[in-house]
């Protein structure tokens, strides 16, 4: 059903700025209109805003992953592969963001699981993950097939979403223009073109992690978390407790992991580096020498222990950080890192 058949854009607006929920149906007609490039950008720009000021329900979202995914370049992965990835909008992120997922997928795949990263550049942080690539001197502007023959060789690839999907150039410059999250900072970590059923995801707030993990039980996740960390951090923090909401075999259970149950410190969040792409850069390549001894390595390590949990690689988390550990100490994590360099 086409957009006009639902209203057509003054319509589908007016109900919107009224705070009135969209069916799954009519969000997916808006952003199937926005991917086909026949949307202003102001009518682009006053659905995002519209839509974030109301609040985003579980069923728009679901409609706009629809029109996501259906409108992405195909990419072919082995079963089990996983996505490790924060949505953004952390306040911190927008003062000192660590990419703090980019760095574990590199420690994950060391230890044994099969990362491909779905991602971006900065829209609303100092460093987005694909800036830090760069800065890393990882190629990203490769076709879909070598995405493919990346995580197929390495058990690491990075499935940059300029790439994937093409017809967000529509609704980038004009999501840029907003600087403030909105919903397609959500839709990139639901919509992965290889269509992963394991993920470690982050996200700002609870009300997001909620939707999320329901939206990820709708699509068939076999197991996922969603996590919110201490202070709004949208990874497992070591500043404090996280909240988890663990989806498995359609099953969702909702726990707090302290860090220090599990052996790592807590810090407080000044403790924390980071900063743009060439500062964690640098991070990332002493972390990963095994030269990093402080707060960056153990956020490094936790998250990517969690990482090896939903992969299926370790038992429990402490299994995960252990086996986490062993990657940076052996240059396992490293030579992932050189490999991918060439």
């Amino acid at each position: 059903m086409g957009l006009e058949d639902l209203g057509g854009w003054p319509g589908l607006l007016s109900r919107l700025c009224a705070g009135e929920d969209l069916g799954s149906a009519e969000s997916e007609a808006i952003l199937t209109e926005i991917l086909s490039g026949e949307a202003e950008p102001a009518q682009i720009a006053a659905f995002l805003v519209a839509l974030k000021v109301k609040g985003e329900t579980t069923d728009e979202t679901i409609g706009l992953v629809r029109a996501m995914v259906a409108a992405a370049q195909p990419l072919s992965l082995p079963d089990g592969t996983i996505d490790i990835v924060g949505t953004g909008g952390s306040p911190r992120r927008r003062e000192k963001a660590l990419n703090v997922s980019t760095m574990a997928c590199f420690v994950a795949a060391g230890a044994g699981a099969t990362v491909c990263k779905h991602g971006n550049r900065r829209a609303s942080s100092t460093s987005g993950a694909f800036d830090l690539l760069d800065a890393l001197g990882i190629g990203i502007e490769g076709p879909p097939e070598s995405v493919s023959e990346q995580v197929a060789t390495h058990r690491l690839g990075f499935a940059f979403a300029r790439t994937f999907h093409p017809a967000m150039r529509f609704a980038g410059p004009v999501r840029a223009g907003i600087g403030i999250p909105t919903v397609f900072n959500v839709l990139g970590p639901l919509s992965h073109p290889g269509g992963v059923r394991r993920q470690l995801i982050g996200c700002a707030d609870h009300d997001l992690g909620d939707r999320m993990i329901d939206v990820f039980r709708s699509t068939g996740s076999v197991h996922t978390w969603v996590v919110t960390g201490h202070g709004s951090l949208d990874e497992i923090a070591v500043t404090g407790p996280t909240r988890v909401l663990e989806l498995r075999d359609g099953d969702v259970r909702e726990f707090q992991l302290d860090p220090s149950d599990h052996g790592i410190a807590v810090v407080a969040p000044e403790d924390l580096p980071g900063g743009g792409p060439e500062e964690n850069a640098e991070i990332a390549r002493a972390l990963l020498a095994g030269e990093e001894r402080g707060p960056a390595r153990d956020i490094v390590v936790l998250n990517a222990g969690a990482a090896l949990v939903v992969a299926g690689v370790a038992v429990d988390l402490d299994a995960g950080i252990a086996a986490a550990e062993a990657a940076i100490d052996t240059g396992a994590a490293q030579g992932v890192l050189d490999a991918l360099r060439g």
